[in-house]
């Protein structure tokens, strides 16, 4: 993702003075599902939708006159060098969503990014002094909404990577071996996970293409395993089964037939970018399992006499 992504606008004083006092750069957002997400490991959002919206305002203002000098934005990431052009202005990390909020509009599902202002000529160079250095004027989850930043990787991209995981379907082993039990004895289940796909905690690298070129790791959780039958359904539950005798998910059944068992699944999601933690994508996966049929017979006592 290539750096220096900026919006050069004309700044008139009257803009500056009327517009940044009511930007609520102090302010800490609200509480949403990663805990304090006017905090994370570090990071403070301070720079609101709000915030940007009126930034969005003065850019407007400002194109009522030809005079400079103009404002350039820029967003570079949380977790590496904090001025833009930096080789590391777009290096993604934890830090980058654990304080931002899928839930809560005004601060922003993410990446966590620092945005900074400068003023430059009409030609794009930075004026003399002061001014056209760049000062950091807060930080975001709404880097988008910058002028002239582009699109940013989204836990909504994520999440939708993830939710396209090959998984792992279960299958259920049976004891007695070789599907078939008898009428009155008990029978014992265990969920099995094949080698193809990915289960619980393997771990998934999706397409960097559709990920704006960031690799991240996906991988699934079990949640919950819900066992159907046939006569009973089991769960949901988070355990796996097991054989004779050990196993906690059994049946006995009353009477011969056939039944169709199988275990369905729900997974939730983590990921982790950069050698990051792991942290949860909210949503979850819920999945039929592979279909068995389990044969039930009835077994009679006859006396023979030689």
């Amino acid at each position: 993702m290539a750096p220096g992504r900026y919006w050069r606008v004309g700044v008139l004083a009257i803009a500056l003075v009327f517009v940044f006092p009511f930007f609520g750069w102090g302010a800490e957002g609200p509480r949403g599902p990663w805990g304090e997400t006017g905090k994370g490991d570090g990071v403070r959002i301070n720079v609101l939708a709000d915030d940007l919206a009126a930034l969005k305002q003065e850019w407007q203002l400002s194109q009522l006159s030809d005079q400079g000098p103009w404002s350039e934005y820029g967003a570079t990431s949380v977790c590496g060098q904090r001025l833009p052009g930096s080789p590391s202005d777009d290096v993604l990390c934890g830090r980058s969503f654990i304080a931002c909020s899928e839930d809560n509009p005004q601060i922003g599902p993410g990446p966590a990014m620092d945005v900074h202002k400068r003023m430059v000529d009409r030609q794009g160079s930075p004026v003399s002094g002061a001014d056209g250095q760049w000062v950091t004027i807060g930080t975001t989850c709404l880097p988008s909404m910058v002028p002239g930043v582009g699109p940013q990787l989204t836990l909504a991209m994520i999440r939708e990577a993830f939710h396209d995981t090959d998984f792992t379907l279960p299958v259920v082993n049976i004891q007695p071996e070789g599907d078939v039990t008898l009428v009155n004895l008990p029978t014992y289940f265990e969920v099995r996970f094949p080698e193809a796909g990915f289960g619980p905690d393997e771990v998934d690298t999706p397409d960097p293409a559709r990920l704006l070129g960031y690799r991240i790791e996906v991988r699934p959780r079990l949640k919950s395993v819900t066992y159907h039958l046939g006569e009973r359904t089991v769960g949901p539950t988070t355990s796996l089964g097991g054989p004779h005798p050990t196993g906690d998910v059994t049946a006995t059944y009353t009477r011969p037939g056939t039944h169709e068992v199988r275990a369905d699944i729900v997974y939730t999601g983590q990921f982790r970018v950069g050698g990051s933690d792991w942290f949860d994508i909210p949503g979850e996966v819920d999945l039929e399992g592979t279909p068995v049929t389990l044969t039930v017979r009835e077994a009679k006592a006859r006396l023979y006499t030689n």
